[in-house]
């Protein structure tokens, strides 16, 4: 798994009406995807890819969450997602979820996908 860097970017008007959010999102920008991101404007966003999955980690230790979107690099599909609160992610990851490293929070989220 080799970390990215893609661009992020505020949502345009337009996309926002286009994903039909109340407010505007993050938009990630790689090779020729555009792809709406399940984050907030403070989360902390660490992307990897491997083969042909993107992997989008979002969380936030302040608010107590964290989600995995796994996405396909080709056609920028949503393979699968999930979203844990603090509570969750405690007792099925780790107590101290909050202290991993994200690659090691990637694979232990992405059991569940």
């Amino acid at each position: 798994m080799k970390r990215i860097y893609p661009h992020i970017r505020k949502m345009t008007l337009e996309e926002t009406n286009c994903f039909d959010f109340c407010n505007p999102g993050l938009m990630m920008e790689y090779e020729n995807l555009l792809i709406p991101l399940n984050a907030g404007y403070t989360d902390s966003i660490y992307i990897y890819q491997e083969k042909r999955s993107i992997y989008i980690l979002t969380y936030s230790t302040r608010i107590g969450y964290a989600g995995l979107d796994e996405i396909d690099s080709m056609d920028g599909d949503y393979i699968g997602a999930v979203f844990m609160e603090d509570y969750q992610l405690q007792e099925v990851i780790s107590k101290q979820w909050h202290n991993m490293k994200p690659e090691t929070l990637i694979r232990r989220l992405s059991g569940y996908l």
